[in-house]
């Protein structure tokens, strides 16, 4: 279990520090859910959006 302001990827479980380092790795929301960058890959641009 993370702490709430540890994100976490709904595809892959990976965590990151913060918000803010998963922001700068590349981080993205697709269709309401947070993802890693590897994970954002297999789906279309147009359903990407930055948090």
């Amino acid at each position: 279990m993370t702490r709430p302001e540890q994100p976490e990827c709904t595809g892959c479980g990976m965590t990151d520090l913060n918000f803010v380092w998963a922001a700068a790795a590349g981080w993205r929301l697709i269709l309401g859910r947070l993802r890693c960058r590897p994970c954002a890959s297999g789906f279309p641009a147009w359903m990407h959006r930055t948090f």
